[in-house]
This record gives C-alpha cells, sequence and structure tokens, in this order.
C-alpha cells in the first residue's frame, strides 16, 4: 500500500507490514524482510496474492494477521488485487487447517479420556477398533467434502452480497471481487482453536470483517455494506421463524380439534 509524504512514497511491506520510504516507483527490496517488492500501484494485493518466491507460510500468517488486525488497510490490498483462484486457495487452506486440527482435538481428548479411564470401558473399545476407519473418513472428508462444500458456500454468500449490493446500488465492482471479499472474510476462522467463545468470536469477526471488506472495496457506505451482509440473514431467519410459527399453529389446531 502507498502514501506520499513530500515528494517521496511511503510504501508498506504486504508480508511484513514494514513502512518504508522509497525514491520514486520501481523495485525495491524490503528493509525488514529483504523481500522484492515493486512500488507502482496504490495498492498490489495481500501477501498471500503477491508471494512469488516460496514463502507461503509466512504470506499466509501475514495475510491473516493483516485481515484480523489491520482490516481497512487490509481491503484496500485485496482491492487491489486481482483474480480467484489464490484467495479461494487461502480460504481453502485456513478451512482445512481449522478442520484437521479441531478433529485432532477431539480424537486427542478421546484417547486421553480413554487412558486415563474416565470413559466407558466399551466405549473406549469402540473408539480404538474404529480409530483407523475414522481417520481415513477424516482425510476423505478432508480431500473432497472440505473444498466443495467451501467452494459452494463462498460462492453462494459472494452472490447474495453481490445480488444486494446491486439492488442497493452499490456494486461498483465485480463479482469477483466480492468474491475475494467473502475469502479473505475467513481469516477469523483460526479463532475456532480457541475453546469455547472460539466459534462465537470466529464468526462474529468474520461477519465484521465481510461488512468492512464489502465497503472498502466496492466504495461504499458501511450503512449499505452492513445491509448488504445482514439483511439476507435477517430474511433466512425470519422465513425459518415464519414456518416454525405456521407449524407450531397447525399442530395446535389439530389437537384442539381432536380433544373437541
Amino acid at each position: 500500500m502507498l502514501s506520499k509524504t513530500e515528494g517521496r512514497v511511503i510504501y508498506c511491506c504486504p508480508l511484513c507490514n514494514n513502512k518504508f520510504r522509497a525514491e520514486g516507483r520501481g523495485v525495491f527490496l524490503c528493509p525488514s524482510c529483504s523481500r522484492e517488492l515493486r512500488v507502482g500501484a496504490l495498492a498490489e494485493g495481500t501477501a498471500w496474492d503477491a508471494e512469488s518466491q516460496g514463502r507461503w507460510v509466512e504470506a499466509i500468517v501475514a495475510t491473516t494477521k493483516g485481515a484480523i488486525a489491520e482490516p481497512g488497510m487490509f481491503f484496500s490490498q485485496v482491492a487491489g488485487g486481482r483474480g480467484w483462484v489464490r484467495p479461494w486457495a487461502y480460504a481453502l487452506i485456513i478451512s482445512s487447517l481449522v478442520f484437521v486440527i479441531s478433529a485432532a482435538y477431539q480424537f486427542g481428548f478421546q484417547a486421553l479420556a480413554s487412558s486415563f479411564e474416565l470413559t466407558d470401558p466399551a466405549e473406549s473399545l469402540a473408539f480404538f477398533s474404529m480409530f483407523p476407519i475414522s481417520v481415513g473418513a477424516l482425510i476423505a472428508f478432508a480431500l473432497v467434502g472440505i473444498p466443495f462444500g467451501m467452494t459452494a458456500g463462498l460462492l453462494i454468500q459472494a452472490g447474495i452480497y453481490h445480488a444486494c449490493l446491486f439492488v442497493l446500488g452499490a456494486a461498483k465492482r465485480g463479482f469477483a471481487d466480492t468474491f475475494r471479499v467473502a475469502c479473505y472474510s475467513m481469516a477469523p476462522q483460526v479463532f475456532q482453536l480457541l475453546p469455547i467463545i472460539g466459534g462465537p468470536l470466529a464468526w462474529g469477526w468474520q461477519m465484521v470483517l465481510s461488512v468492512i471488506g464489502i465497503k472498502v472495496v466496492h466504495e461504499t457506505t458501511y450503512g449499505r455494506s452492513a445491509v448488504a451482509v445482514f439483511l439476507p440473514m435477517i430474511l433466512c431467519c425470519g422465513f425459518v421463524t415464519l414456518i416454525g410459527v405456521a407449524a407450531g399453529g397447525w399442530i395446535f389446531a389439530s389437537l384442539i380439534s381432536k380433544a373437541v
């Protein structure tokens, strides 16, 4: 990300977030992480978008940290990037990582409880006898279920957001940009690894990032961005509630008619 001060360019490295001055535009080395950077646009995408030197782990960590800690600056970098594959791959890595570590936690706790005889012996025997099958099913789901399920979910989510933005007259950029926001908003899912509060914190902060991301990328207001994110959820909950009330009323009426 770039800004200008007294004729010099202030560049923020997307990998380490170090800021340095560059005389004009061109190719420079970050003085902090020694990464080769091309200074020539207001934003060149996220650290994950721009990584090409094999430092993938650092890029993922920097991208996740930037999304969670500095969402405004981060989504200005998202707006400067292009393409579907890199954001999709980032969301897939985050989803797979959280799934595998969570599953490992569950297996570990079950094995620990069995070793200390905290569970019923029959349950422990069933657990250890089914362990190879469970691991196989876990691997199969991680390889097949997560990519397809996550991709479908992100496409539907981005489609709903973009449709709402279009209705509100706030869709200033294309569907691919909305999809990028949906993908990079997955960063807080790493909080799922925290016990008890991890789930609510992850989903709540993901919604916040979606609002900020849509606002920054589509250059709209927070009001319209919040409507695009939360209105479909409110309508869906209202529809489910309406069906529940109707079903409850039908059951109540049936009971009354039988009693009479």
